[in-house]
């Protein structure tokens, strides 16, 4: 009985430690993010009737991965 336990133990811990390193190696772990291509920062500017100025402007850090340029696969 104790032996199964162990064995038990022993397999849900390789499960808890291998999964995530398998996952980055087969590329589904973190992405490249498109809005920046993995920069960090944007600099966006196109025409948005809705904005007071008539022109939609995003400078600086990326909202989509925050700065960090990659984001979470889901």
């Amino acid at each position: 009985m104790t032996s199964l336990i162990l064995t038990v133990a022993v397999l849900a811990i390789i499960a808890l430690v291998g999964t995530p390193i398998i996952r980055r190696m087969v590329g589904a772990g973190p992405l490249v993010c498109t809005r920046c291509d993995g920069t960090g920062d944007v600099n966006e500017n196109w025409p948005d009737p809705s904005e007071p100025t008539g022109w939609h402007r995003v400078t600086g850090v990326c909202p989509k991965c925050k700065g960090k340029g990659r984001v979470r696969a889901r």
